[in-house]
């Protein structure tokens, strides 16, 4: 029986008359039944009730007017003493029913709206009247009854009203006072739901909790619903107590988890309100759970089937349990293990650990990190094992590709930093107490248990040193790891995020419960210290990246003077840091110089600001300003006497940013008389400058088409093109405009003596100029810039007044520059639709926020101008002052700083806009509509996606608040009147439609206004008939924000009216149909198919507009074709007319309107033959290949179609016929022939391609079927052969998407051959050169050089192939002795190259083909590890193939692995490597162009590509093998080569920004170096003789010299330290 929520009026009684009462007996509860108890006793109850009606009433008046609650306290008060009154008869009262029921249903409305503090106490007076204490043992359990079955109903969704809050609310209080009890819960929830008494125990409680975890989906039930929960857990595993897991160990955690899976975003809320509660009050059920995710182990084998929300939920736990101290991370210090762990906490395990620190996902990872780095106490220490791990995986997570993830690791490394910080000062401090301790003699020698606790309770010396040590040591390696990410060869991810964590270690305290600025000195000092360090960081001054060279600039920059002054520690080369930077500030300036790029300029200029910070002296600090603007006036000289040779080998973008980043430490500071004279002839020389560069390039900017523009004197300079000359000119004025702002911009400090502000004059001349450069700019970066500085001078008109007391100028500039704007509206031509910069300039005068102009003023006077009216017979079009007004207007609702005063412009602005489109002249017309474009985003905002602003309206959120803007609807309406007729008629305006869209527009994405909805639907479904297509299907999707909730389908009967022979209106009401069937879909709601299918065979088949018209016909069609997609429909079959046109399809129609039916009907034939398979089990396959194959050659869309909707159409059937032993119809042989027939035939390469690629679709799933006989799923080879050849055939047209196919499909065909072949030697034997042509085949198409395209389709073949060719379900060894052939190498160097793909995606797929061949979940730079190691494992010392191993690590190890894949394999032949020389000329031929080629690889790191590949290499070489002479003397040759160029470069040095700066430099001077390293190390010993033992020899002297000489040149600290490792 469904619970009936029932709202009781509250009117006050007539019985007795409390209206001349004194006001002061309702004083409080108290007063009030003082006088009750005045009154007569056999009067009482009845006056009781009287003086609850009036109670009740005020409490009411008062809920409705948001009262503090007294009323309410008053009310409860008055019955509580009304239970324990003397009086029996007014005692019984107060336990009656009715009254009991008001206060409840009061409650219940009350609190779901405003949940009042007070109201608690009715929840007391309902427990009170429900318990023993009731006099009326019946009436506590009518009571009782009533209030469980209204809760229960409300859980379970029977309630008529929605009070899900308060109702919640109120449970969790009845459960918690033991005023209901969890069994009484489970018998009204099994009767409501239908369950049958004893026949599950625990099977109404998971899907009561499956329904509380329903209603936490809103995030103000989300808290009450977790309360709940806890209360059937935590009951429930009280009544499991005898049980060793208990409850919520066995069964909870499994509810917890589907509940996850079918809401994944509700894991912060299980973990908030329903595992925190638990672990809080009951630990040893915690305790359990814990134990449980614990024991679950590591993901290890790919078979294992966890989803990301299981491993979620077991990681926030751990994490939990670790915060709450029941969780420990793992340690090595108690030889047994876990089985040595105290009962009250749960040890990690290791291997589970670091399989989710390299789980592919992306939260997974995140919380994995997050768990091992947490704890309970900031001062607990880390064990080894920790460090171990954080060791093993942090490089995975610099390197990440997701922005997102490695600024969460970034947060979570700042715990990490400060939990390793605490830990050192508290073992530090322990030290010293001990230490003082023994000096007094009083120390305690006694060896104690190691406890266990939050903090770590030292209890000697020797703990407290091993803690420092091991710690201090971690320190010391982060530091170290820091620096190895900031090597030259590094990607971006990992310079951005090690400078990030170095910012990170240097601003964290020692101290726990330290905030605030903080410098580490001792950080700075070992990072100071290290000339490496200091290299490295000055290097990525001139980084591409902008973010890498602020970071690297911010971290020199906190360096105090006496760190900056201090020498560092590099044995034949001390100087300070200040030297250094002296040092390579020249070099850097000299590179920008030459290359002219954007970001060698940045860099040059951001050190020349780091200089002017350390210089400290402000004499120096304006003497070096001073020397960097007389280069930037000779520069500038050059380029007014000659501009074309001053844009190659002149820029002056690098000087203006040098005094940018220079102003700043001037201005900081205040100066004496004579320096500030000094310092405001530097701010005359600046605005001179800025002038005098804008008069030479105004002319490349200002035309209006800047970005083609060459005069002809140029046009025989060699090296320069339009590109050149315009990023010259446009960098000049961008980087003078950002000068010129910052030095304005001092205006805005707090008048004092001393602060360099520019004079009033140069304020006034910058204001001009930048007036004068956004009234003629053309190039939009240039005005871009321009307009900020513009707006700054408008702004600082207001500030003036402080500054210069005595100016008179500031109350007349801004309104000069407001008329000068005026008159560029009134006079300036206007290009097409744009206005360059005036648009910028009125913006930039209201940004002042000044009282004159005003903002109405300055929006009335924009208004009337745009409103002028113009004709094409008074204008050519190019002056028309309303394109600048309605430009202006648009930038206005467009900017960040005036749209929110715009907003009370913005319905007469909406109107302005409309009344543009009728203009005649499309200028105005365009301009128009894109204000009325800005004005819906103003409405609406931006921040959608395109997907959500294609969806529309969802009938529910609040898009646009109607009553904010009530003219809007009139303006809306007005719109859709605009258009009339015109629509309809054969002589469409233009304009008309135009003027259509935008009114759709906002009522399609915000719904319509309720006052206008039904005038709107009238308009709106009179668009239906339009003759133009679009505006049919605007209108269609609009209605869909009428139709989306509600009854729909009648409505949509009374659009058919009129359409019976009205084809364009039939189609519109078609359209809308269909557009609201999508959109129910997209938001999961239900539909009655049966209703639709009525609707559409009753009421639209046999219309003559249908009948006649195919598009009509096609748009019926496209209906029953979406039907089947709502879930638990199954299949609709189509009307006989349908079937009819279905048998004639190929008959040759040639109307264009013809392939849209043929498209629906094909792909209805094909879901209606697989609806039938699936139900019946038995269909015939014939006419849908019949029709297929009838329409491959003159339908070629159709047919895409058709194959495209084939895998899903045929999901359910393939999965029976794979899955059932028994089943004889197997449909698998069926649709793997159709398809590769279809390839078979001569059809369009699109079509093939779709053919082929559901064949390997299909393949694949098959392959990893383990009950079935391979011939019965899986082509023969005789067909897999016959389909590869007819692939091949000459003459056949190849596009890249078939290309793409065919190379994708290729693995899923080779692991189907390879197992047919299985077994048989013979086969095997035969299938080896295929098997090898094929991986160099993959190889080639993973080429740095292909498309996206191409790498992607080879490494799926990739991972179909490994994912097919292994049997499932074999063990690790099954699969180690079946891959352990040469023949597979060159398809795992494919395999490998994938891995290391620079795209993100590529890798993910590689990582997971890698897991199907080793057997491991890991992210893509751990796997390319593993697999290295994988390798190495099956091609080790005394294996087969371990000669043509070791040459293929070889050509890995030098970065010439292509080379062995196009020569002989044959391990006796000689490597015909490239000499390390060649490779290093090559590398050393800079490209000094402005716009270099940028890698094509920027994942790649040769460093750790050579020492991922050095150790597995010296693990296969042996001495005497002709690889690894060929590597000794590649090795001898490049030491030999790199000691001449360090001898040749010796008096100058190679230093910061020297010639191993370089990258590609760097990478193959560190292949050289570490290979060396290696050879010195593993083939120095006695077995090492005559030629290749001398060649050993001289290359560990030559390694010797090259420490010793690279030290004195200043050879690149990185590649000294791997020549010392």
């Amino acid at each position: 029986m469904e619970a009936q929520i029932t709202t009781v009026a509250v009117d006050k009684t007539d019985d007795i008359d409390l209206s001349g009462l004194n006001p002061d007996v309702f004083v409080n509860a108290n007063t009030v039944t003082k006088w009750l108890m005045s009154q007569p006793e056999e009067s009482r109850a009845v006056t009781a009730q009287a003086l609850f009606e009036k109670l009740i009433y005020d409490a009411s008046h008062s809920r409705q007017s948001h009262g503090n609650g007294h009323d309410c306290v008053k009310l409860c008060s008055f019955v509580q003493q009304c239970t324990k009154s003397t009086d029996p008869a007014l005692k019984q009262w107060a336990y009656t029913e009715p009254l009991s029921k008001r206060l409840f249903h009061f409650y219940l409305e009350w609190y779901e709206h405003d949940p009042h503090r007070a109201l608690r106490l009715i929840l007391d007076v309902l427990v009170t009247v429900c318990s023993t204490s009731n006099p009326s043992p019946e009436a506590a359990k009518l009571i009782k009854e009533h209030i469980l079955r209204t809760l229960v109903s409300i859980v379970a969704r029977q309630s008529t009203t929605q009070l899900t809050k308060s109702g919640l609310q109120c449970l969790d209080h009845f459960l918690s006072k033991q005023a209901l009890t969890l069994e009484e819960i489970k018998t009204e929830y099994s009767r409501i739901r239908g369950f049958s008494p004893g026949a599950d125990e625990y099977g109404p409680w998971r899907q009561f909790t499956y329904e509380l975890f329903t209603w936490m989906e809103l995030s103000y039930v989300s808290p009450l619903a977790g309360k709940v929960i806890v209360h059937v857990f935590r009951g429930l595993e009280q009544a499991r107590a005898e049980s060793s897991n208990g409850f919520i160990a066995e069964l909870g955690q499994s509810w917890l988890q589907t509940g996850l899976e079918e809401n994944p975003d509700m894991l912060d809320d299980i973990k908030n309100y329903v595992l925190v509660p638990i672990f809080k009050q009951d630990k040893a059920a915690a305790l359990r759970l814990l134990s449980a995710f614990n024991r679950q182990g590591s993901l290890s084998v790919i078979d294992q089937e966890v989803t990301d929300q299981t491993l979620l939920l077991r990681l926030a736990s751990l994490e939990l349990g670790k915060k709450s101290g029941l969780v420990e991370e793992p340690s090595r210090d108690s030889p047994g293990g876990q089985e040595a762990a105290p009962a009250d906490r749960v040890i990690l395990q290791e291997a589970a650990l670091s399989s989710f620190l390299q789980h592919p996902s992306l939260s997974v990872r995140a919380s994995a990190f997050s768990l091992l780095v947490s704890s309970q106490a900031t001062t607990k220490p880390f064990s080894q094992v920790a460090f171990d791990l954080l060791r093993k995986h942090l490089p995975a997570f610099h390197a990440d590709y997701d922005a997102k993830l490695r600024n969460e690791v970034l947060g979570l490394t700042k715990s990490l930093i400060r939990r390793v910080k605490n830990v050192i000062t508290v073992s530090q401090r322990g030290l010293a107490t001990f230490a003082a301790r023994d000096a007094q003699g009083t120390s305690d020698k006694t060896a104690t248990k190691k406890k266990f606790g939050p903090e770590a309770a030292l209890k000697d010396e020797a703990e407290a040193k091993e803690i420092l040590d091991s710690h201090e040591a971690f320190m010391s390696w982060y530091i170290s790891f820091l620096k190895s990410e900031l090597v030259p060869t590094a990607s971006y991810q990992r310079h951005i995020t090690s400078l990030k964590a170095a910012l990170l270690a240097l601003r964290i305290g020692k101290h726990a419960g330290a905030t605030g600025d903080f410098f580490d000195v001792e950080i700075a000092e070992m990072i100071s210290s290290d000339y490496t360090w200091i290299r490295l960081l000055l290097d990525l001054l001139m980084d591409p990246f902008d973010d890498v060279r602020e970071c690297s600039s911010t971290l020199l920059s906190l360096f105090p003077q006496e760190i900056v002054n201090a020498p560092t520690k590099s044995p034949h080369y001390t100087a300070t840091l200040l030297e250094i930077l002296q040092e390579f500030c020249p070099r850097a300036q000299a590179l920008a110089n030459r290359t002219g790029r954007a970001d060698h300029g940045d860099g040059a200029a951001r050190s020349q600001g780091l200089l002017c910070g350390w210089l400290h002296d402000q004499g120096r600090q304006i003497g070096l300003v001073s020397s960097i603007l007389d280069g930037l006036e000779a520069k500038i000289a050059k380029a007014e006497n000659d501009l074309g040779h001053a844009v190659i080998e002149n820029p002056v973008h690098p000087d203006f940013a040098a005094l940018s980043y220079a102003w700043p430490v001037l201005a900081k500071s205040t100066y004496s008389g004579s320096e500030l004279e000094a310092i405001n002839s530097i701010h005359t020389r600046i605005f001179t400058c800025s002038q005098r560069i804008w008069s030479a390039v105004e002319h490349v900017l200002c035309d209006d088409s800047p970005e083609g523009h060459l005069p002809e004197e140029m046009e025989d300079i060699d090296g320069l093109d339009t590109k050149d000359l315009l990023s010259y000119s446009f960098r000049a004025v961008h980087e003078s405009s950002n000068l010129l702002r910052l030095i304005v911009g001092t205006l805005r400090q707090t008048p004092e003596a001393g602060v360099p502000f520019p004079p009033l004059d140069v304020f006034s001349r910058v204001g001009n100029l930048t007036f004068e450069q956004l009234s003629k700019l053309r190039h939009r970066g240039a005005f871009s810039t321009v307009s900020l500085t513009f707006t700054t001078c408008c702004q600082l008109t207001q500030n003036l007044q402080k500054v210069f007391p005595d100016a008179t100028e500031s109350n007349t500039l801004l309104r000069e520059w407001y008329q000068g704007t005026l008159n560029c509206i009134m006079t300036q031509a206007s290009t097409t639709r744009r206005s360059a910069g005036i648009p910028s300039l009125i913006a930039a005068v209201l940004a002042s926020g000044a009282a004159s102009p005003s903002f109405s003023e300055v929006l009335h006077t924009l208004e009337d101008i745009a409103k002028k009216e113009v004709t094409m017979a008074e204008t050519d079009g190019s002056n028309l002052p309303q394109v600048h007004a309605l430009n202006s207007l648009r930038e206005i609702f467009r900017s960040s700083l005036l749209s929110k005063k715009a907003e009370g412009y913005l319905a007469t602005t909406l109107q302005l806009a409309a009344n543009s489109l009728k203009s005649e002249v499309w200028a105005i017309r365009n301009c128009g509509l894109l204000l009325l474009r800005s004005l819906i985003d103003s409405l609406l905002g931006t921040g959608e996606s395109k997907a959500v602003i294609e969806s529309g309206w969802d009938g529910v959120s609040i898009r646009i608040s109607y009553n904010k803007y009530p003219t809007l609807p009139g303006v809306i309406l007005g719109l859709l009147k605009s258009a009339g007729t015109s629509v309809f008629t054969e002589t469409t305006n233009s304009a008309a439609a135009e003027a259509v869209f935008p009114a759709l527009d906002i009522i399609r994405r915000a719904g319509p206004p309720e006052e206008y909805r039904e005038e709107l639907w009238g308009h709106i479904t009179g668009y239906l008939g339009s003759r133009i297509w679009h505006v049919r299907e605007i209108a269609a999707r609009t209605l869909c924000s009428f139709l989306i909730r509600g009854e729909w389908l009648s409505l949509i009967l009374e659009l058919l009216e009129g359409a019976e022979e009205a084809a364009n209106r039939l189609h519109g009401v078609l359209l809308t149909v269909r557009f609201i069937l999508e959109r129910k879909l997209s938001l999961s709601e239900k539909v009655d198919v049966n209703e639709v299918k009525k609707f559409l065979e009753n009421r639209v088949k046999g219309l003559p507009a249908l009948e006649s018209c195919p598009i009509n016909e096609a748009a019926y069609l496209e209906i029953f074709n979406l039907l089947p997609k709502f879930e638990g429909n199954g299949m609709v079959f189509p009307s006989e007319q349908i079937l009819t046109s279905v048998c004639s399809a190929g008959n040759g129609k040639s109307h264009p309107a013809e392939a849209l039916l043929r498209t629906e009907e094909g792909i209805k034939l094909v879901l209606d033959t697989a609806g039938t398979r699936a139900t019946s089990g038995i269909s015939d396959l014939g006419k849908m290949r019949e029709y297929l194959f009838d329409i491959l050659g003159t339908d070629t869309n159709t047919a895409c179609r058709m194959l495209e909707v084939m895998p899903t159409a045929w999901d359910e059937v393939q999965a029976k016929s794979i899955d059932t032993l028994d089943r004889p119809d197997d449909i698998t042989p069926e649709l793997c022939g159709l398809y590769a027939e279809v390839c078979h035939r001569p059809a369009a390469p699109e079509v093939r391609a779709q053919a082929l690629l559901n064949l390997a679709s299909l393949v694949d799933k098959s392959l990893r079927v383990t009950h079935r006989q391979l011939d019965e799923i899986v082509p023969s080879p005789e067909e897999l052969d016959r389909l590869w050849a007819s692939l091949q055939r000459k003459g056949e047209i190849i596009n890249p998407t078939l290309a793409c196919a065919i190379l994708k499909a290729s693995g899923s065909l080779m692991a189907a051959a390879l197992r047919w072949a299985e077994g048989d030697h013979e086969k095997m034997r035969a299938m080896e050169r295929g098997l090898k042509n094929w991986g160099v085949m993959i190889a080639d198409s993973l080429d740095v050089e292909n498309t996206f395209d191409t790498r992607m389709a080879a490494t799926e073949a990739l991972k179909s192939f490994f994912t097919g060719s292994t049997k499932p379900g074999a063990d690790i060894n099954t699969r180690l002795s079946a891959w352990s052939q040469p023949k597979y190498l060159s398809i795992f160097s494919a395999l490998y190259d994938s891995l290391i793909d620079d795209d993100d995606e590529v890798r993910e797929v590689a990582a997971s083909a890698a897991a199907a061949l080793t057997g491991r979940y890991m992210v893509a730079p751990e796997a390319a590890d593993n697999l290295v190691a994988w390798l190495g494992e099956i091609f080790g010392t005394g294996r087969k193939g371990q000669d043509e191993f070791a040459r293929y690590v070889i050509c890995r190890l030098v970065g010439q692995q292509g080379l062995l894949l196009s020569t002989s394999s044959r391990a006796e032949s000689s490597l015909p490597l490239t000499t390390a020389e060649k490779l290093l000329q090559k590398a050393m031929d800079f490209d000094d162009s402005l716009f270099a080629a940028e890698e094509q690889n920027l994942f790649i790191d040769e460093v750790r590509e050579t020492l991922r590949w050095r150790e597995r290499a010296f693990s296969v070489l042996v001495a005497g093998q002709e690889s690894s002479k060929n590597l000794v003397e590649w090795t001898r040759d490049g030491l030999e080569y790199i000691l001449r160029l360090v001898s040749s470069g010796k008096e100058e040095g190679d230093g910061p920004l020297g010639w191993t700066s370089d990258q590609h430099v760097f990478a193959i001077c560190a292949r050289v170096v570490l290979c060396a390293g290696g050879i010195v190390k593993h083939l120095s010993t006695d077995e090492t003789a005559g030629e290749e033992g001398k060649g050993v020899k001289k290359v560990g002297e030559l390694l010797e010299k090259f420490r010793v000489e690279g030290q004195k040149a200043r050879v690149h600290g990185a590649l000294l330290e791997m020549a010392s490792s």
